[in-house]
């Protein structure tokens, strides 16, 4: 299989994504390998503050790790579409993946959000110095993340054979209305879009959804 942007599909959604990213064999790999390994997500609200467990904002579980190769991989879909679709975002580094699991049994979900506003007061401090009560979007304990914001959000579909969980975009379109539009991105998929855009992942409501999510940071906007 060879993979292929398409930039923006007919829906409008503020994003690119990538088919056939992913190599098959591997996503399936991937799942086998961390889908034990999660617990509940947790979401950061506007004020900083951090809700864990399973509640109306987010209702999915998750796992961090490190794949040096899928992390290149990733990185080099985003390097093209940075620069491609015009964004050309000054990008530095990213965090750690994140391997997410939406159960169709649960109604897993992730309400309305963003995955960061990217100017000034978002830079990230050292949690080591600062020592606050919980991580969150303010605080890293990645050296090379002190003083970046989230810029490019990244979400890799690792399989198919679930029903609902799609990906929806809520943004002013070019007539300055409030658009909101939903993509549906399929096995070995790469979607990519800038971090300060509304998004969810609508309710999973047959199967189990799987996923690994990515952020790519830099300095905040000016």
């Amino acid at each position: 299989m060879t993979a292929m942007f398409i930039w923006r599909d007919e829906s409008g959604a503020p994003c690119t994504v990538i088919k056939n990213a992913l190599d098959h064999n591997g996503c399936d790999n991937l799942i086998k390998q961390l889908k034990g390994e999660t617990t509940p997500g947790t979401h950061i609200e506007d004020d900083g503050s951090v809700t864990t467990g399973h509640n109306e904002q987010r209702n999915s579980d998750v796992s961090w790790f490190n794949d040096i190769d899928l992390h290149n991989t990733i990185k080099g879909y985003v390097d093209v579409a940075n620069y491609e679709c015009g964004w050309r975002y000054d990008i530095v580094d990213s965090e750690m993946l994140q391997f997410t699991v939406y159960d169709g049994e649960k109604k897993q979900h992730y309400d309305w959000h963003t995955d960061g506003q990217c100017d000034h007061n978002c830079a990230r401090k050292s949690a080591t110095f600062h020592n606050p009560d919980h991580l969150n979007l303010m605080y890293t304990n990645q050296t090379n993340l002190l003083g970046t914001v989230r810029k490019l959000s990244v979400s890799a579909i690792l399989n198919d054979g679930y029903e609902g969980g799609d990906m929806l975009f809520r943004f002013i379109d070019d007539k300055s209305n409030l658009a909101e539009v939903a993509i549906k991105p399929t096995k070995g998929d790469i979607v990519i879009f800038p971090s300060y855009i509304d998004h969810k992942v609508a309710p999973v409501t047959k199967g189990i959804r799987y996923s690994v999510v990515a952020w790519f940071g830099g300095p905040p906007f000016k």
